[in-house]
């Protein structure tokens, strides 16, 4: 906790101790629900992804940490381009109200430290109203509607998003203000590190 009350968050890289965690939250009903692919990942397959993970320069996979405790996920793709391409999911429930704006929050503050990226791209499947709600919010721009098929007997596209991020040192200031003052206060202390 701050000194505030409010609580601290920090990304750190996965590793191997949280590997089971991971596994557990990316294979619950929820988290599937909103994802690409629905079916259940095998330990095997989810040792097999970190191993490519840690050996591919061009993807970071951070556990967001929210008073010391890991509660979601955070992660780049693509960062050897000017767009990198962002996701997350929160793998707890009972976490902070606002957690899921501290993963946006954080996800632009991260690419737009490095000066080589243009953009931050998000594909969001039309059925995830809480992302897609928050991709408004901090005003992204909707490039497309790709048609993905069905679930659940239901037509489902994949939205493709960005942001300029140039637009983004411009607007952060206004976005905050738009939303509860406590996660201005929070965004003040949001942390990376990046070696564990």
């Amino acid at each position: 906790m701050t000194k505030t009350g409010l609580p601290t968050h920090c990304f750190k890289p996965l590793v191997d101790a949280q590997l089971e965690q991971v596994w557990q939250w990316r294979n619950s009903a929820r988290v599937r629900q909103n994802m690409h692919n629905v079916e259940p990942i095998s330990w095997q397959q989810h040792l097999s992804w970190f191993a490519g993970l840690q050996n591919d320069p061009c993807r970071k996979f951070f556990i967001l940490w929210q008073n010391e405790r890991a509660i979601g996920v955070l992660n780049f793709s693509k960062l050897d381009t000017p767009r990198p391409e962002w996701g997350c999911y929160l793998g707890e429930t009972d976490v902070w109200p606002g957690s899921g704006i501290i993963l946006e929050l954080a996800a632009l503050d991260y690419v737009c430290a490095n000066p080589l990226f243009s953009h931050l791209d998000a594909q969001v499947l039309s059925f995830n109203m809480a992302a897609n709600k928050l991709h408004k919010v901090f005003e992204y721009e909707q490039l497309m509607a790709q048609q993905a098929g069905q679930r659940n007997e239901q037509d489902f596209a994949i939205l493709h998003y960005s942001y300029p991020l140039k637009q983004w040192s411009q607007k952060r200031d206004k976005i905050l203000a738009k939303l509860p003052k406590n996660i201005a206060l929070v965004a003040a202390t949001i942390q990376f590190a990046e070696e564990e």
